[in-house]
This record gives C-alpha cells, sequence and structure tokens, in this order.
C-alpha cells in the first residue's frame, strides 16, 4: 500500500515559495525560483512474490515561479523509475512511476532521487521499501533460495518438519535424500530401481543390514546381498548343501562339484557319490594338448618342472614323431613348453605352447624322453634334459639346457651338454632325474642306452660341460639284458639307505636268474667318491631282491616312492609279472639283504593287466604324504591309476591284500570318444604344481591316440589337483 507525506505548500500572489521556519508575523517570501514539490518522502510496496513486477506512483510538481529542469531521475536497483527527466511549468505536476521486479528475495530499502535546478533543493530523495516473500505457502520456512530450508515454498506439507511419505517422489522433509531409499544404506528399493550399478536393488528397503553389496552370510536364510540366490546353494551351481540337509551338494563352496558333475582327476569327490577320482573319464579333462601334426604322437613323454623358478611348474610335452611325412617315419620330433601359472592354457594343440624346441634336422626324433633333472652346473637353475633317438643313426642324443634358456627360447644348439651315441646305441632312451650320487649339490646326467645288444648306462658327474659320447662319460656299467623295462623304469634320485647321499633304482622283469624270466631289482649306491670308467652293471649295484620263480617278472616296474613308515628313508615300489604290486620299506638293510617279499607294507592283487611304469606323482589325497601313479596302457583304451599313500600300512608281521577295484585313490580311463588308444603310456617323472595353489599336480600321455583321420595325433593330459 502507497502512502504519501504531502509537503507544505503556501502561495502568495500566484508565487510558489517554500515554507519559513521562523515564527511571528513574518511576510510570505515571494518564490520567483523553480520549487520541487514531491507528494511522497517513502513508497512502500509492502509484500511481494518473488519473480512478480509491480508498480508505485508519485507526484512530482514545480511550486515555483520558473521552469523546473530535473534533469535525472535515478531509482537503485532492483527499482526502476519512469521518467528518467522532466522539465516542468510553474505550477503544474508530472506522474512518476516506480517499478519493482522481485528477483530477489529480503528485505529491499533502496532511493529514488531527483535532481534538478532547485536552488534550495538540488537533490530530492523518496526512500523506496519492499519485503520478498520468502515462504510463499506460510508453512513457517523460508525457501532454499531465499537462505531458507524449505524446498519446496510452493507445498504447505514440504518443509524440514513434515513427516516423509516414502517412494511417492517428494522430498517432504528436505533432507535431500532419495525418496526410494527408506533405510538410508545408500540403495534404493528394489521395486522402483531394480539396478544395482544405478543405486538400487535393495530388497529390504527397512533394514540396513539388507543391500546388494552387503556381505551375505550362507546358510542363515537371510538375502543380505539381495542376489535372489538360493541361501543354501553357495557356489550358485543349482545344488543345494548336503551339510544343511538341504541337498546332495557335498562341497557347495566349488560349482564344480555337484551331483551333475563329472568325476576328473583332481583329488576331491567331483560327482558327490562319495568316492574320490574314481571311474574318470580322461577326454573330461580341462587340459589336453594334442600333437600339431598327424603323426606327432604328443604325450609319448611329459615331464612337469620349475624352468625358470618362478614358483609355477611347466607342463613339457615330447612328440618325437612331429613332421613324420607317414605313421612309419622317423620325424623331426619336439617339445612343446606350456608355461605354468594361474592362467595356464586350457586344451589346445602343441601349436600354442609358449615355448618349442624341434629337432635340427628332418628325422632326429626329439622329444623320446623328457624329464626335468634337477640342477646340473651349480646356479641353482634346473635343467631340462632331452633325448633324440633316431639321430646319428639311431646313435642317440641327451641334450641338457638350462631351464632359463628354454624359457627364452634357446634350443638344443645352446645345450650345456650333450651326451651321444654311435650308431644303434640310442642313446637316451631313458633318463633319471634328480640323481646326486656324490652329493656335491648338482645332479648328475644318468642315461640308457644299447651296448652290444644289451641295456647299459652312462654316467656324466654335475659340473661339466660340453659333448661327450657314451664311450668317454665319467662311467659307464654295462649290462646283460635286453628287456625295456631296464630303461622304461629309470628312476629318481633318492636316498634309500639313509646315510646323505642319492641312490638309484635300476630293475629288469626279464632276468633269468634264478630262473627265466624271473626279474630283479638292484641298487647304484651314492658315495663321496666317484664311479669311474667301465664297469659291469652288477659290480657296482647291489641286488635287493628276485623273482622266486621262473615268468615272475619281479621289477618289470619299480620306482622308489615316499616315506610311508616316518624313518626318514623312502619305500621300494615293485610290480611283478605275477600280478602283484607291493611296497616294501627302505633303510641301511639293503646294502647286504633284500626286501622281504612276505612282509611288504602294502600289497595289491592286481588281476591280468600288466603295469607299464610307477611314477611319484605327488600329494594328491592330502594326508602329507606323497602318492603313486601306476600307468596301465595296454587295459581297454588305456588308464591311470593313482594309489593314495593313506591306505598304508600292513600291521607288523601281517600281509595286505586290496582287493581288486578298492587298491586306488583313483583312476583315469582311455575314452572310445576321446580316441584313445594307449592312455597313460606317456607319465611325467615327478608331479609338481602347476598353478602355485599348493597341490601337486599330474599329467600322463597317450601317444597312440588318434585324430578324426585315424592318424596317431597323440595328446599330453594334465590333472589339476584341488584337494585344498
Amino acid at each position: 500500500m502507497l502512502s504519501s507525506i504531502l509537503m507544505l505548500l503556501v502561495a502568495c500572489d500566484d508565487s510558489i515559495i517554500n515554507p519559513g521556519s521562523g515564527g511571528g508575523d513574518t511576510a510570505p517570501v515571494v518564490e520567483e525560483d523553480p520549487v520541487i514539490q514531491l507528494d511522497v518522502s517513502e513508497i512502500d510496496f509492502g509484500v511481494v512474490e518473488y519473480g512478480k513486477a509491480y508498480q508505485g506512483h508519485m507526484s512530482l510538481t514545480n511550486g515555483g515561479a520558473a521552469d523546473l529542469v530535473v534533469n535525472a531521475i535515478t531509482a537503485d536497483t532492483p527499482f526502476t523509475v519512469n521518467p528518467l527527466s522532466a522539465t516542468i511549468a510553474p505550477g503544474n505536476t508530472t506522474q512518476i512511476v516506480v517499478g519493482l521486479s522481485a528477483l530477489q528475495y529480503g528485505e529491499l530499502d533502496a532511493s529514488l532521487t531527483f535532481t534538478s535546478n532547485d536552488p534550495d533543493l538540488p537533490e530530492a530523495v523518496v526512500s523506496l521499501i519492499a519485503s520478498v516473500n520468502a515462504d510463499s505457502d506460510g508453512d513457517g520456512y523460508d525457501l532454499v533460495d531465499a537462505g531458507g530450508t524449505d524446498c519446496d515454498d510452493d507445498a504447505i506439507d514440504v518443509n524440514p518438519g513434515a513427516s516423509e511419505v516414502w517412494y511417492d517422489g517428494v522430498d517432504q522433509n528436505c533432507d535431500g535424500l532419495s525418496d526410494y531409499d527408506q533405510d538410508g544404506d545408500g540403495y534404493e528399493s528394489d521395486h522402483h530401481n531394480d539396478n544395482p550399478a544405478a543405486g538400487g536393488g535393495d530388497c529390504q528397503d527397512s533394514n540396513t543390514e539388507y543391500h546388494p553389496y552387503a556381505a551375505d552370510e550362507p546358510y542363515d536364510n537371510a538375502d543380505t546381498n539381495c542376489d535372489g540366490a538360493d541361501d543354501y546353494d553357495f557356489d550358485g551351481d543349482g545344488s543345494r548343501s548336503s551339510d544343511y540337509g538341504k541337498g546332495l551338494d557335498c562341497d557347495d563352496y566349488d560349482p564344480n562339484v555337484n551331483i551333475s558333475s563329472d568325476e576328473q582327476l583332481n583329488g576331491k569327490d567331483d560327482d558327490c557319490d562319495g568316492e574320490v577320482d574314481t571311474s574318470c573319464d580322461a577326454m573330461l579333462s580341462e587340459r589336453v594338448y594334442v600333437g600339431r601334426g598327424s603323426h606327432d604322437r604328443a604325450g609319448y613323454s611329459l615331464a612337469l618342472g620349475d624352468l625358470d623358478s618362478d614358483g609355477f611348474a611347466e607342463v613339457i610335452v615330447g612328440a618325437p614323431y612331429y613332421n613324420a611325412t607317414s605313421p612309419a617315419a622317423n620325424g623331426r620330433g619336439m617339445v612343446g613348453i606350456f608355461a605354468g601359472g594361474t592362467d595356464i592354457l586350457a586344451s589346445t594343440d602343441l601349436g600354442d605352447a609358449d615355448e618349442e624346441i624341434q629337432g635340427s634336422s628332418s628325422s632326429d626324433g626329439l622329444g623320446n624322453f623328457v624329464t626335468v633333472m634337477g640342477d646340473y652346473d651349480g646356479d641353482s637353475i634346473p635343467e631340462l634334459a632331452i633325448s633324440a633317438l633316431a639321430i646319428n643313426s639311431n646313435g642317440g642324443a641327451v641334450y641338457l639346457i638350462s631351464g632359463d634358456d628354454v624359457m627364452r627360447g634357446r634350443d638344443t644348439s645352446d645345450a650345456l651338454v650333450t651326451l651321444s651315441g654311435s650308431s644303434g646305441e640310442y642313446a637316451g632312451r631313458g633318463v633319471a632325474t634328480n640323481v646326486d650320487l656324490d652329493g656335491d649339490g648338482m645332479s648328475e646326467l644318468v642315461a640308457s642306452y644299447t651296448s652290444s645288444s644289451n641295456n647299459a648306462v652312462a654316467v656324466e658327474y654335475g659340473g661339466s660341460g660340453g659333448s661327450v659320447g657314451t664311450s668317454s662319460t665319467d662311467a659307464r656299467w654295462s649290462y646283460t639284458g635286453t628287456s625295456e623295462t631296464f630303461y622304461e623304469n629309470m628312476g629318481v634320485g633318492a636316498d634309500l639307505d639313509g646315510d646323505g647321499y642319492d641312490d638309484l633304482m635300476f630293475s629288469d622283469g626279464g632276468v633269468d636268474s634264478p630262473s627265466t624270466d624271473a626279474g630283479a631289482v638292484w641298487v647304484v649306491w651314492g658315495q663321496p667318491s666317484r664311479y669311474a670308467g667301465t664297469s659291469s652293471f652288477n659290480s657296482v649295484s647291489t641286488m635287493i631282491g628276485q623273482g622266486a620263480s621262473s615268468s615272475a617278472g619281479f621289477g618289470t616296474a619299480s620306482q622308489v616312492g615316499p616315506d610311508l613308515t616316518g624313518d626318514g628313508v623312502p619305500e621300494i615300489w615293485v610290480y611283478s609279472d605275477a600280478s602283484s604290486l607291493e611296497a616294501f620299506p627302505g633303510g641301511a638293510y639293503l646294502r647286504s639283504g633284500t626286501v622281504d617279499q612276505n612282509e611288504p607294507l602294502m600289497s595289491y592283487e592286481w588281476g591280468s593287466t600288466d603295469i607299464a611304469a610307477i611314477r611319484r606323482g605327488g600329494d594328491f589325497g592330502g594326508d602329507g604324504i606323497d602318492d603313486m601313479f601306476v600307468s596301465l596302457p595296454t587295459y581297454s583304451l588305456g588308464a591311470l591309476a593313482w594309489i593314495d599313500s593313506e591306505l598304508c600300512c600292513a600291521p607288523s608281521g601281517s600281509s595286505l591284500d586290496y582287493a581288486e577295484g578298492e587298491f586306488y585313490g583313483g583312476y583315469v580311463g582311455g575314452s572310445a570318444d576321446g580316441l584313445n588308444a594307449a592312455f597313460a603310456e606317456g607319465m611325467a617323472p615327478l608331479g609338481a604344481d602347476i598353478d602355485g595353489d599348493g597341490d601337486v599336480d599330474y599329467a600322463a600321455g597317450d601317444p597312440e591316440q588318434e585324430d578324426a583321420s585315424e592318424y596317431k595325433e597323440g595328446a599330453a593330459y594334465v590333472f589339476m589337483n584341488e584337494h585344498k
């Protein structure tokens, strides 16, 4: 509402005069100059609404005798004025319009100023005041833009003191939080926003313990992470935990373990039938490396070992007939190396190996035997031993290549040592693993070859280098037997008598003493002095056992195993053609005595299928003691049996037989679908940890495995142990 205060006007003789300030009967003064007269001293717009325009009016009068020239009329922002100047004849009046655009909140206090030629009052001022309303809805809260806390000043029921109504899209209490997150845990109700990535997915929006990224304790029947998953199916494999009586999943933390899974050789009960690794199918293995050519016979030889000392064992696959032009021809041969690690390649062919070494000529036959044989030159880096039998008119050769060089793409030309045989000697038919006979910390190169149609052994002590022939190695042991079992069971070094030196065990199931094919097992004892020159094998070894009758075949397969009895020395595993596999105690008694075949620690009645080889595979069962693997390539399509050391041992003074079918901790059979023919004919000398999980893994090969064209490309199978 506009208010006005009239200025006192005094007229005399038609002249406009300013009022005097004295008393008495003073005569009026005739004004001959212009006199500015305003009808108000203040324009009060009162309470106005933000964003609206308002006008105020006033009169400007010339109360003098001369023209009043108002050369400037100005208003402080946010007020405006019109006109901006005026010339007013004596006695006349001009209307002044004052505008207000309410574009800011709060109390407005400004001035309207008139600058004129009135000599007594050259500048006259009118006050301009207004109050822009900051609480339009009258709820007692100023809106935010005015410095208040009311987030919607057009709604009386929206203010900081209002009660929140959830999920209506209105922020009644003006707290700025999502109207779809009642419990304030940062996640909106899944009924209104089901996308956790967009801040939704809260399945219980009245409970702060429930939201998409909350910790979810399994088996408490509470879906705190709101994933909708079965709380009794932790691994999400569709099978509920048997531990809580809800289903048949025997390991609800492993999605690969349930009643629908196929059993694999990996140290765990994949199909929850209560039996670990029984009746496995080779073709179901997760890592199968087939040959890259039709005649490769990949998997003829295999080894596991950490060549680059990074904590992960490499998988080394020999394919001695690689690049052969026909099934009957020799090939260049190759060795593929798959680098160990948590991301080791899944099933593929040798062409995808991380490293490969090929024979130097088209018919070398490289890869007939491979092993990671220990540190030969004393640099703490293991060496890879590779043999090539067809080279030099079947003279054969063994190459020792530093593991570090192998993983940097080096080949046989970079060998630390090359052992070569003369024509027809087939040097490298078998190579021993990890043998330090003289205890100097460096492994010896021990390789079998043929001498005058008989088996022989060449020994080159660790530390030397260059090229050496079988006739000039540090020691050579000749033998009168010709059986393939002699070199097929080239051993792994172990201290069998507890004197601190590695010993090396040999066997020959075809020995004719005391009768035809009775068989025998020998040990060459480690000692501080080195063996030297050419000797009869019998003169440097001790026979620790032989077959008692004709065709007993004692030693058809043999290998040193783990310490089963806890006396500090490893045990001896021997297979006889008489269909028994037995473990005998090691110890110093063997230097002058033989094993008691009537008192084995473990004994298995095997059946009619011959064992081809025995290998120490590592602790597959998780009992802290290494287990043994047995090769049965002639059984059906081939088979690999795992003998769990947990089954040991027989009570003192008694024999212990296991019925067929109960003798193993696990079993893998060849598969017709996988085109197997002689699965497990190739076996790694030792198990090793490929993926660094602390479990020892193993590998076996089928060099006779066919491709779709019925060619023998072969394959290597890697079994990842996951029992921990």
